[in-house]
């Protein structure tokens, strides 16, 4: 019988969960998605490769539920962002008796600066090490999911705004985004280069 080091059984089963996790992250930073392996993973971690068995089915699923674990929480992040700035352009318009406000637009900059807030993380280095590597087609559709959920935050605002399409100009402003992330990996300065982002997205 194992040794259970937490309150209950779940709360075992999901420390172990996270440290498994934070080994595999720690492999993909250092040396690569294809160093990523049950047996990486359970060696960093401290546990046998059977044990790693019982939280992954594979190695595409470790991968997968590395990056799924990356869209949830930028998905946070940028939900939190976005309802932060809701709720201060409401209170604006509120100090100043405005009709109608401005809120969809300050949703939608705070998106832009979160996206590229996550374009310069060690979690980008995450998702792209892992789409580089492929994933099994069992994973796809659920990874494919949690990026979707990772955008929802600017498509509604810009349904919020009237946008006839949200979801064709959401990609848009992404390929805006990922242009602007590779000027950032080139070396041009973070803070100008979101500026001029901000600038072209939210142009009359």
């Amino acid at each position: 019988m194992p040794r259970i080091t937490a309150p209950t059984v779940a709360e075992h089963r999901a420390r172990r969960h996270t440290a498994l996790q934070a080994a595999a992250r720690d492999i993909l930073l250092a040396d690569g998605a294809q160093a990523v392996t049950p047996a990486s993973v359970g060696a960093r971690a401290g546990l046998a490769r059977s044990s790693v068995y019982k939280y992954y089915s594979s190695t595409g699923d470790i991968l997968a539920q590395l990056a799924a674990d990356v869209f949830a929480d930028w998905t946070g992040r940028l939900r939190a962002a976005t309802d932060a700035a809701a709720t201060d352009a409401a209170a604006t318009d509120a100090a100043t008796d405005a009709a109608g406000g401005d809120g969809p637009a300050a949703r939608i900059a705070a998106y832009v600066r979160g996206h590229l807030e996550f374009a310069r993380s060690d979690d980008r280095r995450v998702t792209d090490a892992i789409a580089a590597a492929g994933l099994p087609a069992e994973c796809l559709d659920w990874v494919a999911a949690q990026q979707r959920a990772l955008v929802a935050p600017l498509r509604e605002a810009l349904a919020d705004r009237g946008d006839p399409d949200p979801e064709a100009t959401a990609a848009l402003i992404l390929g805006t985004l990922d242009g602007a992330a590779r000027l950032i990996d080139a070396g041009r300065d973070p803070a100008a280069v979101t500026d001029a982002a901000l600038a072209f997205i939210t142009r009359p």
